[in-house]
């Protein structure tokens, strides 16, 4: 069964008021979402609180998802939407700090941590890392967002849709950022 098929089935059951069957969705992306908040606000406590607003915001608004986009790109929008209010208003400033980035699910994926490599390969690759999420970190808001979506697991289209903006944006966004990070790996 593909993801849409999944989706519409279970978003069915869930908008005529099946608590069972948004908790399987809930479940189903519940990873994604986590990893996309924790990408672009860097804090634990506050992208469990984010995801958790983004869960009832969509609770709430199930009985208008009309099926124009997906269900994951809605519900990425719905996270992405709440993200951004919070940190326009600046809830987010205490713990949004770029000197001291935080690990991040996705960039877990750069890193190898099998128990028989090389200590010093391991080392090597912990600093890249680290350096890594620390200019992520300090990309602007919309560079963070398209590199924390892509390395979520989202294509271009994907995250065109749930950013709300063109593809070439997008792409563009997600070029700027590559540079960025170009530059301070060749620092590194």
């Amino acid at each position: 069964m593909s993801d849409h098929d999944f989706d519409a089935e279970i978003v069915e059951r869930a908008r005529r008021g099946d608590a069972e069957a948004f908790g399987t969705l809930i479940a189903h992306y519940q990873r994604l979402l986590t990893s996309i908040a924790f990408g672009i606000v860097g804090d634990p406590g506050r992208t469990e609180d984010l995801v958790q607003e983004a869960f009832i915001a969509a609770w709430k608004a199930l009985p208008r998802y009309r099926g124009d986009a997906s269900f994951k790109n809605w519900l990425c929008r719905i996270l992405l939407n709440k993200t951004y209010s919070t940190l326009r208003w600046g809830r987010l400033r205490r713990w949004l700090s770029l000197d001291q980035p935080s690990e991040t699910p996705w960039a877990e994926t750069i890193e190898d941590t099998a128990p028989d490599a090389d200590p010093e390969r391991l080392h090597l690759r912990e600093e890249r890392s680290a350096a890594v999420r620390e200019t992520v970190a300090g990309l602007p808001l919309q560079q963070r967002t398209a590199v924390v979506l892509r390395a979520s697991g989202l294509d271009v289209v994907e995250v065109a849709r749930t950013m709300g903006v063109a593809e070439g944006t997008v792409k563009a966004h997600l070029h700027q950022a590559r540079a960025r990070l170009s530059s301070v790996m060749e620092e590194k």
